[in-house]
């Protein structure tokens, strides 16, 4: 009778023993020399092979555990190549990979019984088919700025960021139709809340909004589905528009911000911070768009900082020669301006029209003039 017994924690030890094993072949064409690499969310590589003529393999690895990675295929001979890795699905199993010739920017086939990367590979092929020009197209202008920065007169520096702006609102626009179209093959995905987090929600939360309700319960109630969800509520508030919210907080001299006293067509929110080294620095590019006539004319700046200790802010003040609108609660993270404007990091940037109306949230620095230039031109 004791027989049994001792079978069963041994079965049980060699059940926690076994090792979940994935392994890769893979099929580039075009390249003869080149790197196929598997890493974590957090840059952590964990599996990797060379490409030879084209071909690549790596026989069965342990998985520590299932999950989503990021997947890459490189040509040594293409340096003009910069597309961004993929997301994939790892769990036990065989994944074969087969990229297509001269166009490693798109998402490659990949077969598995994986039934959760099945439902990945289907919806990145589908964003693949409709953006991937305009992906390509927004590579090369950022590749631009960042080369010619310092050759690029403010005009043709607008002009670019406008070119680009256009080819992302394609993008943006173009990533929830393949989210739709996904929905419509996998009505009830749980991992659609996933896939939703990967794409640019924020800036259009009320189309993302509307989709998000549609999803299942089973994915609104996902991690992913719970966070979406409490920012989507939120956001939808502080979209173009809308009315921004109240500021809260005194002048450096201690007398309460009163918006009243702000006269000008347009309104730049600035959030920052002293400890903050680039809104510092940022503040130089400030100062620039002040010194044109048509901003200085038509623009208030108002910088609201999120220190919690007055010294800081006002020795910031001091040492960086900022004379205008200055506000600050002193709350630090904890302000409720901080939470009303939804700011997820520093600096951080509002354009709004001189009735506090929002005209454009979270603009990046080098933005804000173009952003400027746009409404002027429409209401002059």
């Amino acid at each position: 009778m004791k027989f049994p017994a001792l079978i069963f924690p041994a079965l049980m030890f060699a059940g926690c023993m076994k090792q979940t094993k994935v392994e890769f072949t893979g099929d580039a064409p075009g390249i003869k020399s080149g790197v196929f690499i598997v890493k974590t969310p957090g840059d952590s590589t964990i599996y990797g092979e060379n490409i030879k003529d084209g071909k690549f393999s790596i026989p069965p690895k342990h998985l520590r555990q299932a999950g989503y990675y990021l997947m890459n295929i490189t040509d040594d001979a293409d340096s003009k190549d910069d597309h961004n890795p993929f997301e994939v699905y790892l769990e036990g199993g065989e994944y074969t990979i087969r990229t297509e010739a001269g166009k490693l920017y798109k998402y490659p086939k990949i077969i598995t019984s994986s039934k959760t990367q099945q439902e990945l590979s289907v919806f990145y092929s589908l964003a693949d088919s409709l953006s991937a020009d305009a992906i390509q197209q927004v590579t090369a202008i950022n590749k631009e700025l960042k080369d010619n920065y310092a050759k690029l007169s403010p005009d043709e520096y607008n002009k670019l960021l406008f070119k680009q702006q256009g080819y992302q609102e394609k993008i943006n626009d173009v990533e929830a139709a393949a989210f739709k179209q996904f929905l419509k093959l996998y009505p009830q995905s749980v991992i659609s809340t996933h896939i939703l987090s990967k794409l640019k929600y924020e800036d259009d939360p009320v189309t993302y909004n509307a989709i998000f309700q549609s999803l299942p319960p089973a994915a609104q109630n996902t991690e992913d589905g719970q966070q979406i969800g409490q920012r989507l509520t939120h956001l939808v508030k502080l979209v173009a528009g809308k009315p921004a919210p109240a500021l809260e907080g005194n002048l450096p001299g201690g007398k309460p911000f009163d918006p009243k006293e702000i006269h000008k067509k347009v309104i730049v929110i600035d959030f920052w911070r002293a400890g903050n080294e680039l809104s510092r620095t940022n503040h130089d590019q400030i100062k620039s768009l002040l010194a044109q006539p048509n901003v200085s004319k038509n623009v208030a700046f108002i910088s609201v900082s999120l220190d919690s200790k007055k010294d800081w802010w006002m020795t910031a003040l001091k040492d960086d020669k900022l004379d205008w609108t200055q506000i600050s609660d002193l709350k630090g993270d904890d302000s409720p301006n901080a939470a009303n404007y939804n700011v997820t990091e520093i600096p951080y940037y509002y354009v709004l029209d001189g009735s506090w109306n929002i005209i454009a949230p979270n603009v990046p620095i080098k933005s804000i003039g173009l952003e400027i230039d746009q409404y002027l031109k429409k209401h002059p």
